[in-house]
């Protein structure tokens, strides 16, 4: 495999390592995003990925309605607050931006699509709809929403801006199934990729060879990488329940 070439890909032999190098690319975002961290012993520990870490380490916690069709409760607005005490933006970002927290005024939010999709519709009960509909809707859409390309991700960004700060929601493939109704939303400035390092050797990735035993006619490697998140200040990150 490694010496022919193929019609198609040629070479089969580095599609199958990009394979195997995306895969472990997915499993590291599932850790830093939902692994729950363990101590076993002193050689084997785990860190917290961002959304338990947050849910059990006071992050900040919001909920948002996706709809008012049953009446018993109202929508998530961008500035009136709803019935049984909806959070709505506006409080929300009062709360989740103060200052003396350490607060940068931007949060990265990585959410669904069924979020993403309900910010932007614009039909009758939607958040646009309960958002904009009074005398002054166009210049609170205009400060408000906005959808912009990014510099460091191919895809677009919903901002919704607000005199405290910013949150740019994103959507993220992995925020599905019993995920799809959060959004963890990230001060990128008080998160901090961190290797395992000792003695002058980093765990970063890396790739050992020929891990295969001596009976075997063939060729294993392997992807590791020892790493964490180092997650500060837990208040100036949030998640929020969409229900």
């Amino acid at each position: 495999m490694m010496a022919t070439k193929y019609r198609g890909y040629a070479n089969e032999w580095s599609r199958i390592y990009a394979e195997h190098l995306k895969a472990h690319k997915m499993d590291m975002e599932n850790a830093f995003l939902f692994g729950y961290g363990k101590y076993t012993d002193a050689d084997n520990r785990s860190s917290w990925g961002l959304l338990p870490f947050l849910e059990a380490n006071g992050g900040k916690r919001y909920e948002l309605d996706y709809d008012s069709s049953t009446g018993s409760s109202s929508n998530a607005t961008y500035d009136v607050k709803g019935g049984f005490n909806m959070d709505v933006l506006i409080d929300v970002m009062d709360d989740f931006m103060s200052y003396e927290s350490g607060n940068s005024g931007q949060k990265l939010c990585l959410t669904s699509r069924k979020v993403i999709n309900t910010l932007h519709k614009l039909g009758s009960g939607s958040f646009l709809d309960n958002s904009f509909n009074g005398s002054n809707s166009q210049a609170i859409m205009q400060a408000a929403v906005d959808v912009k390309g990014s510099s460091f991700m191919p895809v677009d960004i919903t901002s919704i801006k607000t005199s405290y700060g910013s949150l740019n929601f994103v959507p993220h493939p992995l925020f599905r199934g019993d995920m799809a109704d959060k959004a963890v939303c990230v001060d990128l400035g008080n998160v901090s990729y961190r290797p395992l390092a000792g003695n002058g050797v980093s765990r970063d990735t890396f790739v050992e060879t020929n891990v295969q035993n001596n009976d075997i006619d063939g060729r294993k490697d392997q992807i590791i990488t020892e790493a964490g998140l180092e997650i500060m200040l837990p208040e100036t990150h949030a998640v929020i329940d969409f229900i």
